[in-house]
Parts: structure tokens; C-alpha cells; sequence
């Protein structure tokens, strides 16, 4: 079973292809004055809990599940271990702002474009501090855009309780990948949808309750 469900995820993510998509613009938002340099996630940030999930993917219409666990081990890296439903391993690696350490990948998942992928989305995903360039607010919602090259990365934050949202990842100004988070409280989501927009992959993540 593990073998059939690596390998599917495997083939499907070779076929991923670049195709174009329209500019990201920040709907209705306008630009503030502001002091903030920095946006915080703070999403698993506290090194005492363990953050698990269940993880349902859907790849080119197929759909995957597993269960999810990330765990901060110390200031700048987070453990990230991916199972199947059955409890077989398919990744552990160890993620921080500057590397990504492989633990652990089952053979079939072992592929450049795989790790890359996931790699991407995970460092997104656990990465602490961010640049700001400029703000914006759109009535509903502060954004804190942080530029990296010809990468962008556009940070939703609620104006009503400043909890943090979603995030917009662009290359050379197209969106790529949607995050979206639902709070629980400033430290954890309690559901995380990982979108991608040029290749039909979407992650979904609900936390499991202890």
C-alpha cells in the first residue's frame, strides 16, 4: 500500500508544467505609512507542543491522506514528519530559514522535483521572520508585502484581531501558491489549505485533537 501510494504521488508530481498566470494585485488595498519592518508568523512557534494533522493532498485529481507533524526543536528548526493513514513513514526532514536536512524519504519519493516542491512549501509554510517592504489595508485586512528577488510574498493579517490569514506567493509578480489559515489562537492553525495555482496540487491540513 505504501509502495502504490509513494509511487502515485511520485508520477504525479512529475507531470507538473509552468504554465502562465495573470499578475497578483491586492484587491481594493491601499498603501500606509508604517514602522513595521518585520512580520512574525508565529504559527508553530511553541517548542512544547506538537503540532499534528491530518493531511489530505489532491494531485491532477487523485486524492492522498496521511497524517502531518511538525515540531519546533530548537530556535531556527522545525521537524516535519509526513506518514501514511497506516503509520509507515514517507518523509522526516528538519526545516530552518537558511537549510533543509533530509532524515528521512521513502525510495519512491526521492525524486529532485518531489523534495523541491514540498521543500518550498514547507519553508513557507514554517518560516518565523519576514522583511516588510510595504503595507497595505483593504478595509477587512492589513498586508505586509516582503520581497525576495523576484519573489514576492504578500502576509494577510485580520485587522480586527491582527490574526494571520493567508499568504500570497508570487514569482515575478504571478500568484504561485496560496497559504490559508484558520486560528485557533496566535500560535496555531487549526486548518492550513496549501494552494497551488500553476500545477493542480492542494494540500489540506486539520488539526487532530489529543
Amino acid at each position: 500500500m505504501q509502495k502504490l501510494t509513494t509511487r502515485f504521488l511520485v508520477t504525479s508530481l512529475l507531470l507538473i508544467v509552468l504554465v502562465s498566470c495573470k499578475s497578483y494585485q491586492i484587491e481594493g488595498a491601499n498603501k500606509v505609512a508604517s514602522a513595521i519592518t518585520n512580520f512574525q508568523n508565529l504559527y508553530f512557534s511553541n517548542p512544547e507542543t506538537d503540532y499534528v494533522y491530518k493531511a489530505h493532498i489532491e494531485v491532477y485529481g487523485n486524492d492522498l491522506s496521511g497524517v502531518f507533524v511538525v515540531k519546533k526543536i530548537n530556535d531556527s528548526i522545525h521537524r516535519v514528519v509526513l506518514t501514511t493513514d497506516f503509520g509507515n513513514k514517507l518523509l522526516d526532514f528538519e526545516v530552518s530559514e537558511t537549510d533543509f536536512k533530509i532524515n528521512y524519504v521513502v525510495e519512491n519519493l526521492n525524486k529532485k522535483i518531489v523534495i523541491n516542491t514540498l521543500k518550498k512549501d514547507f519553508v513557507l509554510l514554517l518560516k518565523a521572520n519576514h522583511k516588510v517592504d510595504e503595507v497595505f489595508e483593504n478595509g477587512t485586512s492589513i498586508i505586509f508585502k516582503s520581497n525576495e528577488g523576484n519573489r514576492t510574498n504578500f502576509f494577510y493579517e485580520n485587522s480586527d484581531d491582527n490574526q494571520y490569514v493567508k499568504l500570497v506567493h508570487t514569482i515575478h509578480a504571478k500568484e504561485k501558491v496560496t497559504f490559508s489559515f484558520l486560528p485557533k489562537n496566535t500560535t496555531f492553525a487549526e486548518s492550513i489549505i496549501i494552494q497551488h495555482h500553476n500545477i493542480k496540487l492542494k494540500i489540506e491540513l486539520t488539526q487532530i485533537n489529543n
